[in-house]
């Protein structure tokens, strides 16, 4: 059993319960395509006790096993927008909270467009 360490110790429950979560949902994945867990250990060129770890939700597994893991039951291209800028909400949140309170053009600029 890998040793916790002090980050892993530190999870807050909510991140613990997604890494659950996550494990859950990888194990009801590789039921549904009928792949045993030496199958997908087999496939993901892991031991057994890795599979299991990951679909324990253990969060001292590796991201790269997680993405192999979703790369052998075909939801790799998930991973990729995990953060995306465009489902990013707090970080929409923040730039429209930093646009300016008020927007006024110089006089030049409106010259400009003066017919």
């Amino acid at each position: 059993m890998p040793k916790a360490t002090q980050s892993s110790k530190a999870l807050p429950a909510i991140v613990i319960d997604q890494m659950q979560k996550l494990g859950r949902d990888i194990t009801i994945a590789r039921k549904r395509r009928r792949l045993s867990m030496s199958e997908m250990a087999e496939r993901m060129m892991v031991n057994i006790k890795t599979v299991q770890r990951l679909e324990k939700g253990d969060p001292s597994v590796g991201i790269g096993i997680v993405a192999t893991a979703l790369w052998v039951l075909g939801l790799h291209r998930r991973i990729g927008d995990l953060v995306s800028p465009e489902s990013d909400q707090v970080g929409l949140q923040e730039d429209i909270k930093n646009l300016p309170r008020d927007f006024r053009r110089s006089r030049k600029q409106i010259d400009k467009f003066d017919f």
